[in-house]
């Protein structure tokens, strides 16, 4: 059962998927298409899911359950990664790509690779107060309140001790 992002709870449980480029305006279009087409028929044991989506900062699908409803089952949250896998696959865009951290820049999204954050760090692009997305946020409620936090309250705060002792 598809319901409103913005209505629903607080406490709903939240899957971020992080994009591996910035999504086109068709793109995002197509996407939150798309997830409204899932999200109305998502279930788990033959029980309607309360669900919402959102497509945000152009690089973020945000998936909600409102578990007080109906709790989601292991196959119903497997169903809506395949969803996620498929629908990437279709338009070309890897959901997956964990080694990309995502911090907030002045033009938008800037994406990092892992591998690359101490460099980033040393030459001065992300900061310690740089806006972070912890995507490891369990419900909607945290979007607001924990989702974009400064590097340096997250857990990139060893790189920025590290830089501190050389």
């Amino acid at each position: 059962m598809l319901a409103e992002f913005d209505r629903i709870s607080d406490d709903a449980r939240v899957w971020v998927y992080q994009t591996d480029r910035k999504l086109s305006a068709d793109e995002k279009a197509l996407i939150t298409e798309q997830a409204a087409g899932f999200l109305s028929q998502w279930a788990a044991h033959g029980s309607d899911l309360q669900a919402a989506s959102a497509v945000m900062y152009d690089h973020f699908l945000i998936i909600c359950i409102d578990e007080s409803f109906q709790m989601a089952s292991g196959c119903s949250i497997d169903s809506s990664v395949r969803f996620v896998q498929e629908l990437g696959q279709r338009i070309g865009i890897d959901f997956f790509k964990r080694t990309n951290l995502a911090f907030e820049a002045s033009d938008g999204v800037q994406l990092v690779e892992m591998t690359q954050i101490k460099a980033a760090i040393q030459e001065g692009s992300i900061e310690a107060d740089s806006l972070f997305f912890d995507n490891n946020i369990q419900s909607k409620g945290q979007l607001a309140s924990q989702w974009r936090i400064k590097a340096n309250e997250s857990w990139l705060k060893r790189y920025f001790k590290a830089t501190l002792n050389v």
